[in-house]
This record gives C-alpha cells, sequence and structure tokens, in this order.
C-alpha cells in the first residue's frame, strides 16, 4: 500500500465519460474524492449513491470554494471548455484536468494556455499511460530506432473525435526522439461533420514538417484500415519509423517492435488499455502536483495546443490551398470557413 499523501479532488460532471473517471480514481487508490458536480440533479445523486462520494453540489463554483481540493476534474464537453475552466480557476482551483480536444476554436486553444502559466492545467490524452506505450517511450529515449524519420498516425472518424489522441502519441514520440515541434502543415480536408455545432473535416489528409522529419496524418475515410478491426472508433494507429528500426502500435489490434532485425509483437486491447491508464494518470497527477514538478507534466496545456495548432493548421491549409507555417495565431473566423469545404 502506498504511503503517499492522496490527491484532494473534486469532479465536475457526472456523465457517460465522468463514470469512467471516477472508477480511475478509485482504481488508483491515490486519490480522496471530495465532491461531485453536476447540474442534473438525477445524474447527480446516482453518481453519489453508486460510488459512495460523500458531498455533492450544484454549483461548481461553490464546491471548489468550500472543498478547498488540490485538483479539479472537469469531465465536461469541449463545447464549454474554456467558460468552465476560467470560472474554475477564478473560484479557486489550483489544477484542473480537462478532457480532449482542448478547443474548438483558435482563441480558446489560447486562452487555456495562458490560463495555464501558473498552474497545471493537463488533459486527458491518457493514451500516454499504457503499459506498451511507457515502454516505448523508453525505447526512443534509449535511441534505439535511431535517428528517427518518418511517423504515420490516424483515426477512422473525424479528426476532433480522435484525433487529438493519436497526434499527441505521434508529436510525443516525436520530442522524445529529439525532433523540433511542428513547423509547418499542408493539408486537404472534404466534407462537414458537427462539433456539437461547430463545423469539423469529415475527411482529412496532412504532411508535418518536424526538421527533416515528416508525420504523415488521416482523419477519417483517407485513414488507413487497422488489419481486422471492425469498429470506426478503434481504427486508430501510430507508426514511428527510424533509421534502426521501426514500431506499429493500433489501440486495440496488437502491434509489432522492429529493431536491429529482430521483430516482437505488441498486445494491445480496449477497453484495458483504457482501465489501466486513466488511474495510471492520475497517480501520475498526484506526484507532479506533491512533487512540485507539474510544470514538466506530459499534457500540460502548452504542449497539448501543440495538437490544436497542427488542427487549425490543417483547416487553413485546406481552405488556403498551400503550406502553413506553424505555431501562428488563428482567426476563429477559420472554423466558420470550413463551410466552404467541397463536399464530395
Amino acid at each position: 500500500m502506498s504511503t503517499k499523501r492522496k490527491l484532494r479532488a473534486v469532479q465536475v460532471g457526472c456523465g457517460g465519460r465522468a463514470q469512467t473517471h471516477i472508477k480511475a480514481m478509485i482504481a488508483c487508490g491515490e486519490v480522496e474524492l471530495l465532491a461531485i458536480c453536476d447540474i442534473d440533479a438525477a445524474k447527480l445523486k446516482a453518481t453519489a449513491e453508486k460510488y459512495n462520494i460523500p458531498k455533492t453540489y450544484a454549483s461548481m463554483e461553490e464546491m471548489i470554494q468550500k472543498e478547498q481540493p488540490e485538483f479539479v476534474d472537469i469531465c465536461t464537453p469541449p463545447t464549454i471548455r474554456t467558460s468552465i475552466v476560467e470560472p474554475a480557476i477564478k473560484a479557486g482551483a489550483p489544477a484542473v484536468l480537462i478532457e480532449k480536444p482542448i478547443a474548438l476554436l483558435p482563441s480558446e486553444s489560447r486562452r487555456l494556455v495562458e490560463l495555464g502559466k501558473d498552474r497545471l492545467i493537463c488533459v486527458n490524452t491518457q493514451y500516454q499511460w499504457m503499459s506498451h506505450w511507457q515502454r516505448i517511450w523508453g525505447l526512443l529515449q534509449e535511441k534505439a530506432l535511431g535517428e528517427v524519420r518518418l511517423l504515420r498516425a490516424s483515426c477512422g472518424v473525424n479528426i476532433l473525435e480522435q484525433g487529438p489522441h493519436d497526434l499527441d502519441l505521434a508529436l510525443k514520440a516525436a520530442r522524445i526522439s529529439g525532433l523540433p515541434a511542428p513547423e509547418w502543415v499542408v493539408a486537404q480536408c472534404w466534407g462537414i461533420e458537427r462539433f456539437g455545432k461547430t463545423p469539423v473535416p469529415h475527411d482529412t489528409a496532412a504532411t508535418v514538417g518536424l526538421g527533416d522529419a515528416r508525420l504523415h496524418f488521416n482523419a477519417g475515410p483517407s485513414a488507413p484500415n487497422v488489419p481486422g478491426e471492425s469498429a470506426i472508433y478503434l481504427q486508430q494507429q501510430v507508426e514511428i519509423i527510424g533509421s534502426k528500426g521501426r514500431i506499429w502500435v493500433s489501440l486495440n489490434k496488437g502491434g509489432s517492435i522492429w529493431i536491429d532485425g529482430k521483430h516482437e509483437e505488441i498486445d494491445t486491447n480496449w477497453p484495458r488499455g483504457d482501465a489501466e491508464s486513466q488511474p495510471a494518470l492520475y497517480v501520475s497527477i498526484r506526484d507532479a502536483l506533491h512533487n512540485n514538478t507539474w510544470k514538466e507534466f506530459p499534457t500540460r496545456v502548452e504542449i497539448s495546443a501543440q495538437v490544436s495548432d497542427v488542427m487549425f493548421g490543417c483547416y487553413a491549409s485546406a481552405l488556403g490551398g498551400g503550406k502553413v507555417k506553424l505555431p501562428q495565431e488563428f482567426p476563429d473566423s477559420l472554423v466558420d470557413q470550413l463551410e466552404k469545404l467541397p463536399q464530395k
């Protein structure tokens, strides 16, 4: 049993994904969940009873002010991202976890980075903590693949739905391998879906410049299929290619490591991967806050904003028809202009 002090936390939201967060906090054994909050009284009551949570609130601000938590887990839709993070911080939240995508508009991403300058705002891209990815980070730190020259990432659904997870993994692999942050993007997009009321491309195909290396990314119908995978939301894969080897990882259908002529299969499984990574994320948050190393947290909003820059850069390239420099301050009007994308 851990002798470390538990992280004093509260949670905002009692919806479907919020239930997974609560289970993970309980499972990790390192979080003391003080209270939960939701404006839906029925969901709030049912969740509190199901998990034996001592206190409930209809007001987030009241909960934060009365409970004085170290950490606020905000598990709400991105359509109300900044409009809920800002009042949480104003009410006294010293550290915050938010879901992906971090923003639907460029100004929201910039505002979250600004708010995260003096406290931990981190993003729930929990795949990083899956056991196979933890091993891969070690291999990349050891330069086992040699010089990384090419990365590929893809998902079967639109760029806002699962793109943040796969881009997060690919860009972390690039950082550990010593590659620079995204410098430019060239992309083509077509068709329109909706994330709430916000338009998002149905399909995206992009190339991102990382110094001399490249990241190729697809989200939607243009994405290559994961062999043997029939579920569209599980059509996720990342590939890292270096001068000495290659790693390919899918979300649910395994993966492979090829290094120096040797081959090894990787076991991956959903939802088992989620069940191990989400609790591990909370343990990492606890350690980062208690050890005052939060500025180095791997999914802090400053780093996750690079994913947003790539996504908004894809929009700008598809609409303008050329290479787009990164990072840059894109206007919010860029999102409305997606209505002009070709539909076929």
